[in-house]
């Protein structure tokens, strides 16, 4: 067998070089396309969590004006309340008041009557009298 020549050998060598950058190109060409198809991957799984929180924030911002503006109406309307109760107090203390007074007009027109009474049966006795 007849050895092989030194430029047989070399082209043996390039060709083998040559099939290795196919390979290392190909290989690297698989390696980018993963890692960007894991890139995207992540990064839509991240942006779902990050759209999910902003969704829940928008919905408690919402819910917190809403929750604002319900109790400011409650206030207004507990100081409504109140405005009537006091009112309410003050007059059930004017009719309190109203029944005092009928109670001692009362008390005194028993008293005129009596004493008109008095003053009558005075008089007829008197006339009887004459």
């Amino acid at each position: 067998m007849a050895e092989p020549s030194l430029a047989q050998l070399l082209k043996s060598h390039q060709q083998q070089q040559s099939e290795r950058k196919r390979e290392n190109e190909q290989l690297r060409k698989e390696a980018v396309a993963t890692v960007n198809e894991l890139t995207d991957s992540l990064n839509d799984h991240l942006n779902e969590g990050v759209s999910e929180v902003f969704l829940r924030q928008k919905e408690l911002e919402q819910a917190s004006r809403k929750l604002s503006t319900q109790t400011t109406k409650y206030t207004k309307q507990t100081k409504q309340w109140l405005t009537l109760v006091d009112e309410f107090n003050t007059a059930l203390k004017e009719l309190g008041d109203v029944k005092n007074w009928a109670s001692v007009m009362e008390n005194d027109m028993r008293t005129i009557m009596t004493t008109l009474e008095f003053v009558h049966q005075g008089d007829s006795s008197q006339q009887q009298q004459q």
